[in-house]
């Protein structure tokens, strides 16, 4: 039904040239449908699409050194007497310091100043000198470069957003799970999906149930899960979740979670722990179910995953990583290609928001066109 939005702009076209229309500005009415559509397939495309966590790790860092470009122009201007001249117009562009890091996935992402020293202290490699291109350079552009040390505890891991199309999120089949407002997640203590901001190289993989009280997420355990998503993300494509609730909640709690997040995303593995807060510092939180929830065909890493806590019952986050190294193996993504039979669907809120949006757009179309043809 949505694709009916895709005639809107052109009707409105048609029907404004047809009610007010001058007939030799009959091809403004044609671009203006055509690039109408242009956001209205954007808006399409993006909405029918959802957002995945890719991981990564570090293989390199990079410091390019301010530059400075030497930019000609040729500007053509009219003169008193209504001649035309060119003239040559020389211009020099400062370009400042830049920081990044490249990932084993392809990715570079920037990072400050403080960040590359603290990696280049960690790294045990040799710095390198590089020379990076720039286009007509006429002063710094230099630059150094140091790789990784392909020392595991030394991992700089990275997590950033990926598109996908979730042929299961809209559809009718018996694979949807029902929608979870955000009002019945905060009262059932559910927890949200951690943000992708600028600022963080990563974001947490550890996360704690607003019910859940006494029980404190170190960096090390945060660190031991992101260092399995950044180095097996992308080669094994998966990223791991470690969501700890209460555990008077009951493993009804993982259900509900796996409702609101509809069943997590493709690549996704994640581990629901109810926890026994610990009555005193020196004991350890206790695990007393876990329940695990993925897309897998045959879900290996999660059924191996929910033993291995209920026989280390003391919550031990860091221990789990270091079994997950020797188990990844388990782990077989599902190809959501295989609800493809499915089709692309939309649910009746992403069909309002492209609704309006394409109305939006077809009004600002039509204004545009008379606001030129007639008025």
């Amino acid at each position: 039904m949505y694709r009916l939005l895709y005639i809107l702009p052109v009707a409105a076209a048609a029907i404004t040239y047809l009610v007010a229309g001058v007939a030799e500005w009959w091809p403004l009415y044609v671009i203006a449908a055509i690039i109408a559509e242009l956001p209205i397939i954007w808006a399409m495309y993006r909405i029918r699409r959802d957002r995945e966590y890719l991981s990564g790790y570090a293989t390199a860092v990079y410091h390019h050194e301010a530059w400075t470009e030497r930019v000609i122009e040729h500007v053509t201007y009219t003169d008193s007497k209504g001649k035309t001249h060119t003239r040559t117009v020389v211009r020099y562009v400062h370009h400042p310091d830049i920081w990044f890091c490249t990932l084993n996935t392809g990715k570079e992402i920037e990072i400050e100043y403080e960040g590359y020293l603290k990696i280049c202290q960690m790294w045990i490699t040799e710095e390198e000198e590089i020379d990076p291109p720039h286009p007509n350079c006429v002063s710094g552009g230099g630059g150094q470069m140091k790789p990784f040390d392909d020392n595991y505890d030394h991992l700089v891991t990275a997590t950033y957003e990926g598109l996908y199309v979730n042929y299961v999120r809209d559809s009718n089949s018996i694979f949807r799970h029902e929608d979870i407002s955000d009002k019945e997640a905060a009262q059932l203590g559910l927890i949200e999906y951690p943000p992708i901001t600028e600022e963080r190289l990563d974001v947490d993989a550890v996360l704690v149930s607003p019910r859940l009280r006494g029980v404190e997420i170190t960096r090390s355990m945060q660190r031991a899960i992101q260092r399995i998503n950044g180095y097996y993300g992308a080669e094994a494509q998966i990223h791991i979740f470690v969501l700890m609730f209460d555990a008077t909640q009951g493993i009804v709690a993982a259900m509900k979670q796996r409702q609101y997040w509809h069943g997590g995303n493709k690549n996704e593995l994640v581990v629901c722990l109810g926890i026994e807060p610990s009555a005193s510092r020196d004991k350890p939180h206790e695990v007393a179910w876990c329940k695990a929830f993925s897309w897998c065909d045959a879900p290996l890493l999660d059924n191996a995953t929910e033993s291995w806590f209920l026989e280390h019952r003391n919550l031990d986050i860091e221990g789990y990583a270091e079994w997950l190294r020797g188990n990844i193996n388990l782990w077989h993504r599902k190809s959501f290609s295989d609800f493809k039979y499915m089709g692309k669907q939309l649910s009746p809120r992403r069909t309002l928001m492209v609704s309006i949006f394409t109305l939006f757009v077809t009004a600002i179309m039509v204004v545009i066109i008379l606001a030129v043809t007639v008025w």
